[in-house]
């Protein structure tokens, strides 16, 4: 179990609770569910490409790890980095953040393990932009997981390899 694999499983998870959430895409067509990458939306490769093609989105970004000594797991710092599109101006687009974040927070608040492999910290943050930047809206949740450390296999003797000339 390793950070990257927290990545993987906490999309998946975030997937799975964001599915029936209904907003729109830049077309203003009703869209269900919220996509997820790791790390980044994917690289644009032609000039008829933009990033708004991607909205609805989430992001799973580790941000830091640390660990206080051998016997302790890390704690891993993962941004979630949502963002929509919402053309309707009778529609305030921060409702369906906040919608998200409160689904997020709530499932690690009322269940702390994940997959049964990590476990989340109960000090969550989260945060909506603070600029109108009608008709895409953006907020985030900042959460620390424990990830089990990889057991070492130690080898006894070094073993030697012998070159034949």
């Amino acid at each position: 179990m390793t950070a990257l694999t927290l990545l993987g499983d906490l999309k998946e998870e975030i997937e799975v609770l964001l599915k029936d959430v209904v907003t729109k895409n830049t077309a203003g067509e009703p869209v269900t569910g919220v996509k997820g990458y790791e790390y980044r939306l994917p690289i644009i490769v032609s000039d008829e490409e933009d990033e708004s093609q991607f909205f609805p989105y989430f992001i799973v970004k580790p941000l830091e790890g640390k660990t206080e000594d051998d016997d302790d797991p890390w704690l891993v710092t993962v941004d979630i980095l949502l963002g929509i599109c919402e053309n309707d101006k009778d529609v305030l687009g921060q409702k369906h953040i906040l919608v998200m974040i409160q689904r997020i927070v709530d499932r690690f608040a009322a269940e702390p393990l994940l997959n049964k492999k990590y476990r989340a910290e109960q000090k969550m943050e989260w945060a909506v932009q603070d600029e109108d930047t009608y008709p895409f809206y953006f907020g985030g949740v900042e959460i620390k997981f424990r990830v089990p450390k990889l057991s070492l296999i130690h080898i006894s003797e070094p073993t030697r390899l012998r070159c034949i000339s």
